[in-house]
């Protein structure tokens, strides 16, 4: 019983967000699971009001890079460990304010805490000049798939992402697609597990907010809605 992987709704979801089951909460709900750790490393976590509407969210913001340390702002939910042929999908509604950076922004890691190696390797989604990509560096299955067609997430509205991943080794290949407002625009195949030995193989955690901020200046993010959750 994979009893983490619920639906986590931070607020309503818009018109634009998929269907969301049953496990509500608002953001100060959230933010106080008893399960819930956040990640705050030269940055912060609080509720704020939505920048363009009437709800109750979250706002991450990190600090610049400085003597080689990231800036961090990110919510870690903890799972039962899944290992090869288990399949997890993450959305959630992002905002990133006008003027703000778009690039070298990791927003979603699904990492594996106790595989062994340090750094709790996993792969990471995150923003290219302004463009959704997929990071393995950590996994030892290369820096990225370089695939640039996502298109731009624009700055200054609501962006629904969905994250969809069938987790697999260099044995049996795994699958990663990732949907901006419904439209799928990444599809990759490969190692989507850490390299590590097969019965190690697994993810076990979800951080998602500004999980790291490698520019010069301070970035800001809203969370929205956000489901976590096995598909089949």
């Amino acid at each position: 019983m994979f009893r983490s992987l619920v639906p986590l709704l931070i607020a309503a979801a818009t018109a634009q967000a998929a269907p969301l089951a049953e496990h509500h909460a608002s953001a100060p709900e959230l933010m106080a699971r008893p399960d819930l750790r956040l990640q705050q490393q030269n940055g912060t976590l609080a509720p704020a009001p939505d920048p363009v509407g009437t709800r109750q969210v979250i706002r991450a913001r990190a600090g610049a890079k400085q003597a080689g340390k990231v800036g961090k702002a990110a919510l870690i939910l903890p799972f039962d460990p899944l290992g090869p042929g288990a399949r997890i999908r993450v959305t959630a509604e992002l905002f990133l304010p006008p003027g703000n950076p778009a690039n070298s922004i990791h927003l979603f890691d699904l990492e594996c805490k106790f595989c062994g190696p340090s750094g709790n390797p996993g792969l990471r989604l995150y923003l290219r000049h302004g463009r959704l990509r997929v990071d393995r560096k950590k996994i030892g299955g290369g820096h990225a798939w370089t695939d640039d067609s996502a298109p731009a997430l624009t700055t200054g509205r609501w962006h629904l992402v969905t994250w969809e991943l069938n987790l697999g080794t260099d044995a049996a290949p795994g699958r990663s697609q990732v949907y901006l407002d419904g439209q799928k625009v990444l599809d990759n195949r490969g190692r989507t597990l850490p390299d590590v030995p097969a019965k190690r193989a697994a993810i076990d955690r979800l951080q998602i907010g500004i999980t790291a901020n490698s520019n010069p200046e301070t970035v800001t993010l809203y969370l929205g809605a956000v489901t976590l959750e096995r598909w089949p």
